[in-house]
């Protein structure tokens, strides 16, 4: 349904030989956060033949008398100077004409992320704590993960609470403005995790609003993570406002909110809509990715200050589409220091290194078990 950590929009063609500094290259990509298709095939007279667009499974388009279709734009680059020819093409390209304007030359704050430190065990004592210790070391910006949220449903596991964005008073007594004002103490910024395409099976959201989510009459549901995951139907435009409200009541509530990481982290595993007519269902990728940028537009237009990455499932929706709306994305899950010189090196050809959030977490490492010195993280 869209780009993932297994499928990015982007293809680089090498000639026999090419290097980093010499060498044919051919780069390919879209700048589209869409599902999309990408194929290259050898004709027999040695041709190379190049599609990359839209995804044409489950795809079908009424185009109405007077209507428009915009397909996605795609980006051809050529070099002769290898590999690290086209990467400076594409990174010129990205901080010149897609990256937004007033961020794509500041330099990032040091962020600490509460998420491998305590997982869904957030509460006030923890991040007051985390807040004191993240100012003695100099870092400027402290973001608290999954876990804060949930009155009926508390976000406690993976199983519940997504799509109730409401404060855990019992985690935060003080709620969310007691941390900000803790920070602001410390002279650190503050930010928060968010998911709000997503709603879990247990929520309120979904008790009020079953046929909000993304699935087949009559058919039973393929859930996500926890066991109970659903996504929200972007091609309804209620669904957009609800959407949308989810971080302007955040920055209503709490102006001071420096930072949002807006994560992801199931793809549309339920091929049916409710909102759209039985003759338009085909018409659902297309519509959600499209309901999907008019969120980010009216945010970027009412909070164009906001900060905001792109995380989605732990490497996901790395694409230019996405980055024209984020200002950066969560390059993985895997926080192994050693492990990320190598994911932070293949980004880069497509991706200047502004683009990447680069985050390295405990030792022994939460994934791969591997131990790494301080100094060497």
């Amino acid at each position: 349904g869209t780009s993932s950590p297994q499928a990015t929009p982007f293809i680089g063609l090498l000639s026999p030989g090419t290097t980093e500094e010499q060498g044919e290259v051919l780069g390919v990509n879209l700048i589209y956060s869409g599902n999309f298709y990408g194929c290259v095939q050898c004709g027999q007279y040695g041709t190379i033949r190049v599609q990359l667009g839209i995804n044409p499974y489950q795809f079908g388009w009424q185009l109405a008398p007077g209507t428009s279709f915009c397909t996605p734009e795609a980006v051809l680059v050529y070099s002769v100077n290898g590999l690290a020819g086209m990467s400076n093409i594409f990174h010129r390209l990205y901080r010149t004409r897609v990256c937004r304007g007033w961020y794509r030359d500041r330099e990032r704050p040091v962020l600490l992320n509460s998420w491998e430190g305590m997982y869904f065990e957030i509460n006030e004592e923890k991040m007051l704590t985390l807040a004191e210790e993240a100012a003695e070391l100099g870092i400027e910006l402290l973001v608290m993960d999954d876990g804060w949220f949930g009155e009926k449903y508390p976000r406690v596991g993976d199983h519940a609470g997504l799509g109730d964005w409401v404060t855990d008073k019992n985690k935060l007594p003080d709620g969310v403005n007691g941390l900000l004002h803790t920070a602001k103490q410390h002279g650190i910024k503050f930010g928060i995790w968010i998911e709000p395409e997503m709603v879990c099976k247990q929520s309120e959201l979904y008790e009020k609003h079953p046929d909000w989510v993304i699935h087949q009459p009559d058919r039973s549901i393929a859930y996500g993570r926890g066991g109970g995951q659903m996504v929200l139907d972007l091609s309804n435009p209620e669904v957009q406002d609800f959407v949308f409200g989810v971080v302007d009541r955040l920055m209503t509530q709490y102006p001071e909110l420096a930072y949002i990481k807006w994560d992801a982290n199931m793809t549309l595993a339920n091929y049916g809509s409710s909102y759209l007519s039985k003759e338009k269902q085909s018409h659902l990728y297309i519509d959600y990715h499209r309901g999907f940028r008019k969120i980010v537009e009216r945010i970027r237009l009412k909070y164009p200050d906001l900060v905001m990455q792109a995380c989605a499932s732990g490497g996901g929706r790395a694409n230019f589409g996405v980055l024209a709306g984020f200002d950066e994305f969560w390059v993985s899950d895997n926080t192994d220091a050693l492990q990320r010189v190598y994911m932070q090196w293949g980004t880069s050809y497509f991706f200047p290194a502004i683009a990447m959030a680069s985050h390295i977490s405990a030792s022994p490492n939460h994934q791969t078990f591997r131990r790494i010195p301080l100094k060497y993280r």
